[in-house]
């Protein structure tokens, strides 16, 4: 025993020094060069190939505008473009250090021939120009406004940006104006500084010229929002949603009136995915297509004379997951996603989360009781598979002696040891018929904690989306886990020692985990303790 309980420390003191690597990632944005991706040399090649049009070729050593959320990292060049969104495998990852621009969860395809969000006028990609310096202001603890304004043709586009650290989705606010309109406007304003002793014939004059400037060239503009694919992904599943249906892969530069959503999926029911939807209001005013080249777009009609100009679009990066589309109110698009019968369960499983939140407003008192109420539906299965641990620990002794008895005799050997099962009325299989039982169940669980965005601290925890900073979840973990396996080995130090490695490796894993995944496991699992233990003692008085 002492042997394993060194063993066991040596354990705790690799994850001790391990723990500084899962450092909370802080909501802000900053400075990021494209020098300074992995494999960024890549690049360079790319660009130095004949007739390369990548949109990197543009935007090489650009000074970038980097945020960091719980879903999602996301990089804006200086016109407000996105050139790479990292969707996270798990939210609340830490990525610094490993952005590689041809990663299978960037979103944005390093080869492609726009970045994402990019504008095109008339469907011809022309890159902006003029941009004036750009700001990231806090909204809020949980959304960062940025700016930015340039020239496009013959317009100026003013952008605003939100980018949220709960959520996948990024909103953009656009608002276009003609570039003479602006002039006019200027001039103006230094007519007004201007002495005024001009005669009549200056004054009609002026007027004449300004009344023949007031309409620019081209007065009617098509306007596209288009990003360039998805991942490394080279035949994403294209969609354009309209009304209560979509079209999956339509037919390239069929523009879909009034359209609800336009997406890319690497898979149908996994993998990432990229979402577009139209500000409600303006539904009846846009199309969706897609461009070919795996390219999606929104398009719209401007009048640069009216004055009434604008497009906003939201956009969602990340896990192709259904509780993710659930809580970003995407779930409902027409054909979007369709839910198997573990995603069916798991809409289930969240709509108990939210009606125990409703009535008891705490996120962290709402997953202790949801695991307490599914402990309680599969408390005969356990208590089945506690008896069967606890009469195969006990028949031990006996299994010993007729291996011995019989070493040489594998027949017989079984014989005696089927017969000993009946004599004794115990089922071997019966401690793993339960746990097949259950596994869907803690599955199911598992994938709604690991997703669910609860954006609220509990006890000393700052937030249950993220990994507990103060490492006290996951070491109680382990400290159950141990209990657990001190319980189950019931004196087989062999058994014993196996189960406390795996455990503490395990453990290493948990540490990046977040808070409110720990807390469901926490609570189950001493649960799980107690009926063990609680079993092992009435069976030891019988």
């Amino acid at each position: 025993m002492t042997t394993v309980l060194k063993r066991l420390a040596m354990w705790l003191l690799l994850l001790g020094l391990l723990m500084p690597a899962f450092a909370r990632v802080e909501f802000k944005a900053s400075s990021f060069n494209s020098a300074d991706f992995r494999r960024a040399e890549r690049l360079d090649e790319i660009c130095n190939a004949p007739a390369s049009a990548s949109f990197w070729c543009s935007n090489r050593d650009a000074e970038l505008h980097f945020i960091t959320t719980k879903g999602k990292d996301i990089f804006f060049n200086e016109f407000g473009e996105v050139v790479a969104l990292f969707a996270k495998q798990q939210r609340g990852q830490d990525l610094r250090g490993n952005y590689s621009l041809d990663n299978n969860y960037n979103l944005i395809p390093q080869e492609a021939q726009i970045p994402g969000g990019a504008l095109l006028v008339n469907g011809e990609y022309q890159r902006p120009s003029n941009p004036s310096p750009s700001s990231w202001q806090y909204e809020d603890k949980d959304t960062l406004l940025g700016e930015f304004d340039f020239d496009l043709a013959n317009m100026r586009v003013f952008k605003q940006i939100r980018v949220k650290s709960t959520d996948n989705t990024f909103q953009v606010d656009m608002r276009f104006e003609p570039l003479a309109a602006i002039s006019d406007a200027n001039t103006e304003a230094d007519a007004e500084i201007a002495t005024t002793t001009e005669t009549a014939t200056t004054t009609a004059t002026t007027t004449a010229t300004t009344t023949a400037t007031e309409t620019p060239p081209n007065t009617s503009i098509s306007v596209f929002y288009a990003f360039p694919g998805i991942a490394r992904n080279q035949n994403p599943i294209i969609k354009i949603g309209q009304g209560n249906t979509a079209t999956e892969n339509p037919l390239q530069n069929q523009a879909v009136p009034s359209v609800n959503y336009a997406s890319f999926q690497s898979a149908p029911v996994r993998g990432v995915a990229l979402v577009m939807t139209p500000n409600e209001a303006d539904i009846s005013k846009i199309s969706g297509l897609s461009l070919g080249n795996n390219r999606i777009a929104f398009q719209k009609e401007l009048n640069l004379v009216s004055g009434a100009n604008s497009l906003s679009v939201r956009t969602y990066g990340g896990p192709n997951e259904l509780v993710r589309f659930y809580q970003e109110d995407y779930y409902e698009l027409p054909k979007l996603f369709k839910a198997n019968i573990f995603g069916t369960l798991s809409l289930a499983i969240i709509n108990i989360l939210e009606s125990i939140h409703r009535v008891i407003p705490v996120w962290g008192v709402a997953i202790i009781l949801l695991t307490l109420f599914f402990r309680l539906l599969i408390w005969p299965l356990i208590a089945t598979q506690t008896k069967s641990m606890v009469a195969m620990q006990k028949l031990q002794p006996k299994i010993q002696a007729l291996q011995k008895k019989y070493k040489d005799d594998r027949q017989k050997l079984t014989e005696e040891t089927m017969k000993l099962y009946q004599q004794e009325k115990v089922n071997p299989a019966g401690g793993c018929l339960p746990i097949f039982l259950q596994m869907p169940l803690f599955f199911i669980l598992w994938r709604v904690f690991m997703n669910f965005e609860f954006n609220e601290g509990f006890l000393w925890v700052p937030d249950l989306g993220l990994a507990d900073p103060t490492y006290i979840l996951p070491i109680l973990y382990v400290g159950i886990m141990v209990a657990q396996a001190f319980l189950s080995a019931k004196g087989n130090k062999q058994m014993l020692q196996q189960q406390l490695m795996m455990n503490v490796i395990f453990a290493v894993i948990l540490f990046s985990f977040p808070a409110g995944v720990l807390l469901y496991w926490i609570v189950s699992m001493s649960v799980q303790v107690g009926q063990y233990y609680l079993i092992q003692r009435q069976m030891q008085v019988a």
